[in-house]
């Protein structure tokens, strides 16, 4: 697994990097956005780590940027603000954690692997997924259905992605919000149903069957 750690604090840098390296992952530093830059034309990290404060760019700017050009590479944002409000919009831009200084470095190490379990693609699927007249393609995240293309969001690809790998099992609404959006999403239940709603759209009825007073599951041939 390879970190990019973006930080102009040095010391940050030597803990984080330390961190990460006793638990074998590989990293690169950068201390601004220029040496980030540079470092992603380089070499495509696993999991950026982002401090949120450079001294040449604001990191919510940058990573609307990193987005369009690395829209799956997950991000961590670091940083010594804990306002509500900049957790929330750092979120809404695409980050897919924050954390706040000072941290547990070994927390943080928890955290990256969290993220990733999150957004790694794992080989229980092939490259493509036939659900009725709709195929998914996991790698592109789109949806194709009826000579239509539609590109899924991160969050719905993962959630249909998590139902898809577990036919048959019942998830609640709560579990979703845990394993997709992560414990720390600033959010509730009905964020799971628009979602939800959403994918019914994209790929189509019947497939994701509500169970009431309980959550959601993916049924499949005989299931349905």
């Amino acid at each position: 697994m390879k970190i990019l750690i973006v930080d102009d604090d040095l010391d940050i840098l030597n803990i984080v990097r330390t961190a990460c390296e006793n638990e074998s992952m590989q990293t690169s530093t950068a201390a601004n956005a220029e040496e980030l830059w540079s470092s992603l034309r380089s070499e495509k990290p696993d999991v950026i780590l982002l401090d949120i404060m450079l001294p040449d760019a604001n990191g919510l700017d940058l990573v609307k940027k990193i987005r369009t050009m690395y829209s799956r590479i997950p991000i961590i944002f670091l940083t010594a603000r804990k306002s509500d409000l900049d957790m929330i919009l750092g979120l809404e831009l695409g980050a897919d954690d924050y954390v706040t200084k000072p941290f547990n470095p070994r927390a943080l190490v928890a955290r990256i692997k969290a993220v990733m379990r999150r957004t790694e693609i794992s080989g229980t699927l092939e490259d493509k997924l036939t659900i009725g007249d709709a195929v998914v393609n996991l790698k592109s995240y789109t949806v194709t259905k009826n000579g239509k293309s539609e590109e899924l969001t991160r969050r719905e690809f993962e959630l249909l992605k998590l139902l898809a790998e577990n036919p048959g099992r019942v998830f609640t609404r709560e579990e979703l919000l845990d394993k997709v959006w992560g414990m720390d999403f600033f959010g509730d239940f009905r964020t799971v149903d628009v979602h939800i709603s959403k994918l019914r759209e994209k790929v189509g009825e019947g497939f994701i069957k509500t169970v009431r007073g309980v959550g959601y599951k993916f049924v499949i041939g005989e299931q349905r």
